[in-house]
């Protein structure tokens, strides 16, 4: 058993050592002001180093392990918000507690999030909650579009992670399992 363990653990560090390392984007961090303000410039420089585009679209590259610190460059770059939504609807019948959203989506040539898609849920939201919470979430966070000599482009194949906290601190605290360091659903 600990033979396979070992094995899978390998093959899994050695797969993304060789087919590289994806980025997972965060839409609810925020670039500062210094930043946006010189976004274009940067981006430009960045632009043949961080993404691989063709028609209307650009994908974020890969980046292997070792190179760690330029994929977090790309992510800066290219899918950081620029104004990130501080108000959501909560989803209907969600109960107090924490969950782990990923979702795939791209932002639009104008800046916007679309295509969101579910992947995996952990914690008290089940994946129409989480959707609806993403989707709120979405509809007031704005990415600066990505413009290359003068045409918008969008930036597909995107991956996201968010941790939501639905409920009051007192709240949470019977829906953390202390000894797992994983969040349940129980009543």
């Amino acid at each position: 058993m600990v033979r396979k363990v070992v094995l899978i653990c390998l093959f899994y560090l050695s797969s993304s050592i060789i087919l590289g390392m994806d980025l997972v984007c965060s839409i609810d961090k925020e670039l500062n002001t210094t930043t946006i303000s010189s976004l274009e410039d940067y981006r430009n420089k960045a632009v043949e180093i961080c993404l691989r585009c063709e028609g209307g679209e650009c994908e974020l590259k890969s980046w292997p392990s070792e190179s760690f610190n330029e994929g977090n460059i790309c992510k800066a770059l290219f899918c950081t918000a620029s104004k990130v939504s501080r108000v959501f609807k909560l989803p209907e019948g969600a109960r107090p507690g924490r969950s782990v959203i990923s979702f795939d989506y791209f932002i639009s040539e104008n800046g916007k999030i679309k295509g969101v898609e579910i992947v995996k849920v952990m914690g008290s939201m089940n994946n129409r909650q989480a959707y609806k919470y993403i989707t709120s979430f979405a509809k007031k966070t704005y990415f600066e579009p990505l413009s290359i000599k003068g045409k918008k482009y969008r930036i597909s194949n995107l991956s996201g992670e968010v941790i939501a906290t639905i409920g009051k601190p007192d709240e949470l605290d019977k829906y953390t399992s202390p000894t797992k360091g994983i969040w349940t659903d129980k009543d």
